[in-house]
This record gives C-alpha cells, structure tokens and sequence, in this order.
C-alpha cells in the first residue's frame, strides 16, 4: 500500500470524526480501544521544543568553556542551526534541512580538530538522525553524512589529531542507523494512519450497502405478501360476486366477504412485520408451511397438503425460512390463478447434501375457466428467482405430465445469519 506524504491525519482526529452510517462490523467507534501512535513530538510540541532547546544550551555551555575562539564561532554557527531545529518542532521551517548540514558540518570540525569533542560528534549524531528520520529525498543524509566524514577527516589530519576520525566514523553511521529505524517507524505510523482512513470509509460504504440489501429484502417481501393476499381476497371477492349475482346462496357469499376481509387483516399485518422488519417473529418453515396449507384450504375450499421427508428440519437461517416461506405463497397464488379447484401438495424435504427442498405441485384445474390467470404483472416467478439466489438456492418451475404444475425450491441449509426459530 502506498504512503501519501501529504497526508496529516492523526490517529486521534480519525477516531473523534462522525460515524454516522458506521456499523461497527470492521473496527470499534471508540478511541480509548487505540493507543495513540502519534510521536511524542507531536503530542506535546512545547514540551519538544523546550527539550531540543535545552540540549542545544547545554552543548554551546561546554563550547563556551573551552575558551578557544574557533570553537566559539563554530558554536555559534551550530548554535544557530540548533534553534532552527528546535522551533521546528511546532512550525516548520523553510531552508531547515540545510541548516542540520551545517549543524552536522561543524560538529564534524569541532570534533576533528578536537576543540570541543563530546558537544561535535553529538552535533554529528543528532544532525544525521534527525536528516534520515525525516529528510526528503532519502538520500540526503547519505550525502551529509559522507560529506561530515570527509570533514572530519580533513579536520583531523589538519589539527594532527587523527584518533578522532575513528570516533567520527562511529558516531555517523551510528546516527544514520537510528535515524534510519525512525524513519522506518514513522511510515509505518502513517501506514497505520491510512489504514484508520479507509477502515472509517469502508464501514460507511458497508452500512450503506447493508442499508440498500435491508430495503430490497422489504421489498419483496412486501411484494409477495400484497400478491399472496389480495390474490386470495379476490377470489373471496369474485365468488361472493358471483353468488350474489345469481341470488343463489347470500349465506355463503356472506361467508366469503367474511374471508375476504380477514385475508385483508392477515395481509396488512404481514406487511407490517416485513416494514419492521421483525426477524425474531420468523417461524421454523416447517410451521409456516403447515399454516400456510390449512389457510389455503380453508379459504378456496380446495385441498391441500403438508409433508416433511427425510427427518427433522435442520435449523435455518432468517433469509432462507423466510425464502422458503415466499416461495410457497407464490406457488399457492399462482395455483389460485391458474388451477381453480385443484388439490396442492407441499413437501418440504432434507436431503443428505446439507440441503432443503420444497416442492410445490398442483394438480390439473377441475373447472373449465380461471378468471384470474389474467391478473398480475406476471413477475412472481422472477422475483422468486432472484430471492432463492440470494441465499445460494435454485427454482425449477415446470408443467407436470398430468396437466399440473410444480415449483422445486433448493436451498442450502448453512448460513451466516441467527437460525430461524
């Protein structure tokens, strides 16, 4: 992953911005379950800036003792830089990168010559770290670095004091080595903090995601259960129409308004639970399937069965009871349609394969006409395509060789979603 060097974003800053659509699923909201992984410097800036200036006081202090006027000078020119570098801390600085060469520079003279050995190869120590933490391009405390050796060395031969080259050498690759592991330590550190970055935006593409998953489900469900009752309640409606019309039985035409109404109840219920989206209330399939039977009979007056085969239902998830579920109430509808009068059966099967399959078949119609086979917008089947895929199932639908129909759901029984019931 790439670092954008631009980026300023601190760990803290990421973990107090809104969460609004954060859904928890990656990382928590709160930032007490995170350290801090900003440097000390820029956690508290004043305390950084007092520390650096009170290192460079000290180092010009043990310069000023030792009363030669070259190590003055040169104290004073590093001095300077010194400053620079400490009030960086909380404002950065144009031209601050080569005032640290010139720091490291003279450390290197003060340390060849021997004026003020301790307080130059600290200057070369802290100039060469401070350069391969943070200076860009990389290289550039490779090349002060070469350039404080060569200075040190020419200091040395000058002043006849050759046993601090050696000392010079140390310091500087000792000081290219730590700046290194710093730099190393500050990528990652930004690495983190763009990670933190993306974390926070992907929960919010995910709840958004989740979001527009959650309104299809309702959707549909919404949709087959207004297609499963006002099915129903038209037929109700026609033969009550129908019964009236002929004047034949108003007891019995009553009796469907009765049933016509209570399919309006049961309807308006239905959508309600799937608007709110109730998913504790979702029943084991083999119950729903069960209900479902007994009402269809008790409504059209036409027969109709429910079998379980090859032992208990395992448990299911939501998705795939409420699959199920959907799956029979289209079939039963578009048995209502299209096969008046004809006996339906329900078999829910568990195979060997962690599946389940539900068949769906009617027999042939027993009346000659189906007034209700225009009626619809003739997606059903579609739809139910869509929502067994959705939960890794396939639908078989096809005519039987006794001029029925059948409808073949199979679901997979594992899942990621709470068990139904």
């Amino acid at each position: 992953m790439s670092v954008s060097a631009t980026i300023r974003l601190s760990v803290a800053d990421v973990l107090r911005a809104p969460s609004a659509g954060h859904t928890g699923l990656i990382m928590s909201d709160t930032a007490e379950d995170f350290p801090d992984l900003r440097r000390w410097t820029e956690r508290w800036p004043a305390a950084a800036v007092a520390l650096r200036l009170l290192a460079i006081g000290a180092l010009s202090f043990t310069i000023v003792h030792t009363r030669h006027p070259a190590a003055w000078a040169l104290g004073g020119v590093a001095a300077v830089a010194g400053i620079m570098w400490a009030v960086s801390a909380v404002r950065p600085l144009p031209g601050l990168v080569p005032a640290i060469a010139v720091f490291a520079l003279c450390g290197a003279v003060l340390a060849g010559t021997g004026l003020a050995e301790p307080s130059g190869l600290t200057y070369v120590f802290m100039s060469l770290l401070y350069l391969q933490a943070v200076a860009e391009p990389r290289v550039t405390a490779l090349y002060v670095g070469v350039a404080v050796i060569v200075t040190g060395a020419v200091s040395a031969v000058a002043a006849h004091n050759g046993s601090q080259f050696p000392w010079i050498i140390a310091v500087s690759v000792g000081g290219y080595v730590f700046g290194d592991a710093r730099r190393s330590r500050r990528l990652a550190l930004e690495r983190a903090q763009d990670l933190l970055v993306m974390t926070r935006r992907a929960n919010t593409e995910q709840a958004h995601a989740a979001a527009l998953a959650e309104r299809g489900r309702i959707a549909r469900d919404v949709h087959d259960v207004l297609a499963h009752s006002l099915s129903g309640l038209a037929i109700q409606l026609e033969a009550a129409d129908a019964l009236l019309t002929d004047g034949a039985d108003v007891e019995r035409a009553h009796t469907m308004v009765i049933r016509a109404r209570r399919l309006a109840r049961e309807g308006l219920s239905e959508v309600r639970r799937a608007v709110a989206a109730l998913r504790e209330d979702v029943k084991p399939p083999q119950e729903s399937l069960a209900v479902l039977a007994a009402d269809y009979t008790e409504d059209t007056g036409w027969p109709a069965t429910f079998e379980v085969a090859g032992g208990p239902v395992p448990p299911l998830t939501v998705e795939t009871a409420q699959t199920l579920q959907r799956a029979a109430q289209e079939a039963l509808t578009n048995a209502r349609k299209h096969a008046p009068g004809a006996a339906v059966a329900l078999r829910l099967a568990v195979g060997t394969d962690d599946t389940v399959t539900l068949t769906i078949e009617n027999a042939a119609s027993t009346t000659g006409s189906a007034p209700l086979a225009t009626s619809g917008g003739g997606w059903g089947l579609v739809g139910l395509r869509e929502r067994v895929e959705l939960v890794g199932g396939s639908v078989q639908a096809e005519p039987t060789a006794e001029g029925g129909f059948r409808v073949e759901v199979v679901v997979p029984v594992a899942g990621e979603a709470d068990p139904a019931g």
